[in-house]
């Protein structure tokens, strides 16, 4: 298993050993390329890049370590994901979702949202995409391509993050809340007013806990599963923003963007387990 990190400001990904938490390599990428977030086809060894710079797709093979092709899409590309043959990629400037065959990079179409749609997720099993914007929380249908629902909402929509037990949305807002919204109704539940500037949500359902980027606070802010409130923070000396949980849920990883490292926690016990260095700007993390 490694563990993959997106390095916005040195234009490289770098590449980590899950068993010894230790740096194995960096790949440099182009000069144009700005790396905020990817996703990866491991079964062809293929990364998925958006470059917010320039508005361009990039296809790195990572046996090679080399770009091998490339789609002008336009605008600020934020978030990106892949689902089966496609691939699914924000477009903050133009206020719409791409979606893409992943071998050709061949349009396949595109879906018209609200203001500024950053971060999406995913729900597999019912076959949707959900998409957080300024105003509104957009349910798009990805079979067949269409807006199944919609709400207007009066907070500022920024990162998204399914439960997958509850079927319950965690939305985080620029507005400085975390709020639940059911993802049957697109009702919200519950809203945490704890945060200055939450970013990424991730689920330790071992533990029962939640994890939330702040980098306003910059700390990790700890919400306990079951009893729907806000516990305590993990103090992180420096400035958070990408957040991923091991397929074990026994460790956390972070990205600190202010130390230009990736920190490893311990989630039963929240203390710190290593400080791993990477390059400028550390971003998304993804370990698989």
């Amino acid at each position: 298993m490694k563990v993959y990190v997106s390095n916005y400001l040195s234009k490289s990904i770098s590449i980590i050993d899950y068993e010894t938490l230790t740096l194995e390599k960096e790949i440099k990428l182009d000069d144009n390329i700005y790396p905020h977030h990817f996703c990866i086809d491991k079964e062809k060894s293929k990364m998925y890049l958006p470059s917010s710079s320039n508005g361009i797709l990039y296809v790195l093979d990572m046996k090679e370590e080399k770009i091998i092709d490339s789609s002008s899409i336009g605008g600020s590309l934020t978030q990106i994901a892949m689902f089966e043959e496609e691939v699914f990629i924000a477009n903050e400037d133009s206020n719409s979702i791409y979606f893409m065959n992943k071998n050709t990079l061949d349009p396949i179409g595109i879906i018209c949202v609200d203001d500024m749609p950053h971060g999406f997720c995913f729900d597999l099993p019912r076959k949707k995409l959900y998409v957080p914007c300024m105003d509104s929380i957009t349910c798009i249908d990805i079979i067949n391509k269409v807006i199944e629902s919609k709400i207007d909402i009066n907070f500022k929509a920024w990162h998204v993050q399914l439960d997958k037990y509850k079927s319950e949305i965690y939305v985080s807002t620029l507005d400085g809340k975390v709020v639940i919204i059911d993802e049957d109704t697109l009702v919200t539940k519950r809203v945490f007013d704890e945060f200055l500037l939450p970013v990424q949500i991730s689920f330790n359902y071992k533990d029962k806990k939640v994890y939330v980027a702040d980098l306003g606070y910059k700390n990790i802010k700890i919400l306990d599963y079951s009893l729907g409130k806000y516990v305590g923070n993990i103090d992180i000396d420096g400035i958070p923003q990408g957040l991923e949980i091991s397929p074990d849920e026994e460790k956390l990883f972070i990205s600190d963007t202010q130390k230009n490292s990736v920190k490893v926690y311990d989630t039963s016990t929240n203390k710190l387990i290593k400080e791993i260095k990477v390059e400028k700007e550390p971003t998304t993390i993804i370990c698989m």
